[in-house]
């Protein structure tokens, strides 16, 4: 099955839309559109699928997603009434402000991120999440020119950020842009859904009808990596994940996260993160006693 094209009602005379989530779960499917999305996580804990990767969100989280770039938000409330996801989004096409605002050299760092929103960026820096909180809320609030300027300095806040980490691998950005491979999807959807049960090549392959071999050279073709590798990536991402919920032991973990044995696990874990679960465990506890 292939992402879901989202097509969202177009704001009416203004050039972006923007509104705020509360909802006691959210957990929107695999999809796409070809807006870029802005959402600044008020409140809320979960995982984003994004791409070909897995992270996972908390409050004061801000992520910007590219144009056509597949993502699925699953919030970890579902189970818990008493809590809620609160956010707010901005979708707004990449050339919104007209194609030659970008050839102003005041523009190139907003084009330059926008470029690279199609790998899914997430801004990692405190200060400019504070900052961009206080602006972000009050272009809910604003209107006409007001609210188009306040809009673009949040995108200013945004591309003056120090320090931006990419959420996607460049491979998956080639898929996108080789026109959204039908077979590539299916196999990203399927892995989402199984990744924490015993899934061999060989089930994967048959998904999209083919050999095993046939299967690992395509996909490998695709995204310059192994099939198995993708897949410890997402198992280790979710592990990352539980570990830091500190409700698990690690063995118990390690299960939960598709591994099927200690040793594979901890063997996996570090070939993706150079270090071992538990150091990745006391490593997170020592900066955050």
């Amino acid at each position: 099955m292939k992402p879901l094209l989202m097509r969202h009602s177009e704001p009416i005379n203004e050039s972006f839309k923007i509104w705020s989530n509360g909802n006691p779960y959210i957990h929107n499917p695999w999809h796409y559109h070809p807006e870029c999305e802005l959402t600044f996580i008020l409140k809320g804990k979960g995982v984003l699928f994004i791409g070909d990767q897995m992270t996972e969100y908390n409050d004061d989280e801000v992520i910007l997603i590219g144009p056509n770039l597949p993502h699925e938000w699953r919030s970890d409330i579902e189970g818990s009434p008493d809590l809620y996801s609160e956010s707010i989004s901005i979708h707004f096409n990449q050339y919104f402000l007209g194609e030659y605002f970008y050839e102003l050299s005041e523009a190139t760092p907003i084009f330059n991120l926008l470029n690279n929103s199609i790998k899914g960026v997430k801004i990692e820096d405190q200060e400019t999440k504070k900052k961009l909180k206080k602006v972000i809320k009050s272009v809910m609030n604003a209107d006409g020119l007001l609210k188009l300027a306040k809009m673009l300095e949040v995108l200013h806040i945004v591309s003056s950020s120090p320090h931006l980490s990419y959420l996607s691998s460049a491979s998956f950005v080639d898929t996108i842009d080789s026109g959204q491979d039908h077979r590539i999807n299916q196999i990203y959807k399927h892995v989402m859904k199984n990744f924490t049960r015993d899934l061999s090549t060989k089930d994967v392959a048959m998904v999209i009808n083919m050999t095993t071999t046939s299967f690992c050279r395509f996909f490998k073709s695709r995204t310059k990596k192994a099939f198995t590798r993708y897949l410890n990536e997402i198992r280790v991402g979710y592990s990352c994940r539980l570990l830091l919920e500190d409700k698990y032991s690690i063995s118990q973990i390690a299960y939960q996260s598709g591994f099927g044995n200690m040793s594979n696990f901890n063997k996996q874990f570090r070939l993706i993160k150079n270090i071992t679960p538990s150091q990745y465990l006391k490593k997170y506890q020592e900066a955050n006693p």
